[in-house]
């Protein structure tokens, strides 16, 4: 991830710290700075908020593209993600407890229960096609959509339209976990996501981002979509 750290120049004290904990760039503040950092994966912003939305405002296209954000109060006590905490923000405001900060999370997925859906699909797959497949997934568990907490798949599908635009007609947080996670994360099934260095994504997924590390459903596959729930 590519991350900017971003203030003033009196500050640069606290941003080199900043930048230094993260392996950051510092970027100093300028009328113009928001048109670069927004090329940047996150941005750390050490200034007020209101400083920070109204730069951002302008720039800000799809949550699926949008830089994270993530702001620092003046004492360094707190880190609270305010754009793309699903994208990158929420982790980054975790890794600042390495300061002593504490993530302010606003995002609800993190305080809710429910199901957790891991994903797997053929490149180019339809939006509707994986809409069918989750809908049978959770039939199967006498579940309804209203019971998902996350949807979850690889990073490796992270342009992946089909999957974007389903997770968005059902209203619910798309996450995207790294091979390193995945491959963390040992499940009953194997897979043919091993071509591409996973040892598995669906039911991987699914346990990564449930808060109880059950596997309700193993792996199925309809069609082109591959799914398993966790919770």
């Amino acid at each position: 991830m590519r991350i900017a750290v971003v203030g003033f120049e009196k500050d640069v004290a606290a941003l080199r710290r900043i930048s230094e904990h993260l392996s950051a760039e510092v970027v100093l503040y300028t009328d113009g700075v928001w048109s670069t950092l927004v090329s940047y994966d996150c941005i750390v912003a050490y200034m007020p908020s209101g400083i920070v939305v109204r730069g951002m405002c302008p720039h800000l296209r799809s949550k699926w593209t949008d830089a994270a954000v993530v702001v620092v109060d003046k004492p360094m006590r707190y880190a609270i993600p305010i754009l793309g905490g699903h994208h990158g923000a929420n982790d980054v405001a975790h890794m600042l407890e390495g300061l002593g900060m504490t993530p302010v999370i606003t995002t609800a997925m993190e305080y809710e229960e429910g199901l957790s859906i891991g994903v797997g699909c053929r490149r180019g797959i339809g939006a509707q096609e994986v809409l069918d497949a989750l809908l049978s997934a959770l039939a199967e568990l006498d579940a309804s959509p209203k019971d998902i907490r996350v949807i979850a798949t690889a990073q490796l599908k992270k342009d992946e339209k089909g999957l974007i635009e389903a997770a968005d007609t059902l209203k619910k947080p798309l996450m995207f976990a790294s091979a390193e996670e995945l491959n963390s994360i040992s499940v009953p099934s194997g897979s043919r996501a091993n071509i591409v260095g996973l040892n598995s994504v669906a039911e991987a997924c699914s346990l990564l981002y449930s808060k109880h590390g059950e596997l309700l459903l193993p792996k199925r596959v309809y069609g082109g979509v591959t799914v398993a729930i966790s919770r």
